[in-house]
């Protein structure tokens, strides 16, 4: 009854948002892709300067780190260390950073500090593209697929550039 057909699969969506909530690069993976292994195409389309990148634990890598600095030589890195992570020479100096900083601070206080709260603007920018273009890709192939995604954020920053919505706290 609830079989999935063999053909169906999952696709996972990375973006490289700004702080004025542009989707400046976008990437559609298979599931077998890691997130880390997307990072040198993002940054490839990203023409902007950056001065801040934040991402989840799944980027802690020397990779990302390397791969960050050759393309943002001058931008700070916020990416929180992965719970098994030690000190070590071998790991990039920012990440080292970060991984100090988040000892000596407390995770919470690390994450104040180097603003890393800056990394919700993705996750709103993921859930706006869920609500407003929808959870499922329409088209069958993936190079289809991929253009259905671009031209989805082509609209969400369209909607962007028209204006977001003012919120603030009533109660």
């Amino acid at each position: 009854k609830h079989k999935v057909n063999a053909k169906r699969s999952w696709r996972k969506a990375h973006f490289a948002v700004d702080e004025a909530h542009f989707i400046q690069g976008a990437v559609l993976t298979d599931k077998n892709t890691m997130d880390d292994q997307v990072v040198g195409v993002l940054c490839q389309s990203i023409i902007t300067d950056v001065e801040h990148v934040s991402a989840d634990k799944m980027y802690d890598t020397n990779a990302v780190y390397q791969t960050l600095e050759n393309h943002f030589p001058n931008a700070e890195i916020v990416i929180p260390p992965k719970d098994n992570m030690f000190a070590d020479e071998a790991h990039h100096p920012k990440r080292m950073s970060n991984l100090i900083g988040c000892f000596a601070l407390g995770i919470i206080g690390w994450q104040s500090v180097r603003q890393y709260g800056k990394r919700n603007i993705s996750e709103t920018a993921m859930q706006r593209y869920k609500k407003i273009i929808g959870n499922t890709l329409h088209s069958r192939e993936f190079e289809n697929q991929s253009k259905e995604m671009l031209l989805g954020c082509s609209i969400l920053n369209r909607f962007t550039h028209l204006g977001m919505p003012k919120s603030y706290r009533v109660a």
